[in-house]
């Protein structure tokens, strides 16, 4: 048995829902990427091989600086892009600043203000609500604890004139 038989489509999790929907692992746009890189790569190497192996001397030469000023015209169109995207790049990240300085800014401040207010309402209840509870509860302790003992005093004393004591239900 494999894996894909041990797991039902009940114990499945969201990750395996999404790649059985996309059909695709993660990797399969870069290794085709790569993959396209090499074919390229090894044409264009082939090409050379059989420019160079068949072709007049004259004439591979001009084909060579035919290719060579498709290249140059192809870097510098790709240098210009990357202008672009770089000047792109920028006005997002001065976007992103001025996001930060006039919307998260204000709510930082609002945010100090709401822990602020927390803060004096702990203050508050902790002053006027639990200490007052405490203190009742502590003396309704005391209270408690001494009228036992006071009833166990009493209990033993008739178990001194020959009378069983009582038990407690505590």
């Amino acid at each position: 048995m494999t894996d894909k038989d041990n797991n039902s489509p009940a114990q499945s999790t969201p990750e395996q829902d999404n790649e059985e929907k996309k059909g695709r692992k993660w990797y399969f746009w870069p290794m085709i990427g790569l993959i396209a890189m090499v074919a390229v790569f090894l044409v264009g190497l082939i090409a050379a091989v059989l420019v160079a192996l068949l072709a007049d001397p004259d004439d591979a030469a001009t084909w060579v600086g035919i290719i060579r000023d498709i290249f140059i015209i192809f870097l510098a169109m790709e240098g210009m892009l990357m202008g672009i995207a770089l000047i792109a790049l920028v006005l997002q990240l001065a976007a992103l600043v001025n996001l930060l300085q006039n919307e998260i800014t204000p709510i930082v401040d609002n945010l100090t203000k709401t822990t602020s207010t927390v803060r004096g309402t702990t203050e508050f209840m902790s002053q006027n609500v639990v200490e007052p509870v405490i203190k009742f509860s502590a003396l309704a302790a005391g209270v408690s604890g001494l009228i036992r003992e006071a009833i166990g005093i009493r209990q033993s004393l008739r178990s001194g004139n020959g009378q069983k004591p009582e038990k407690s239900k505590e």
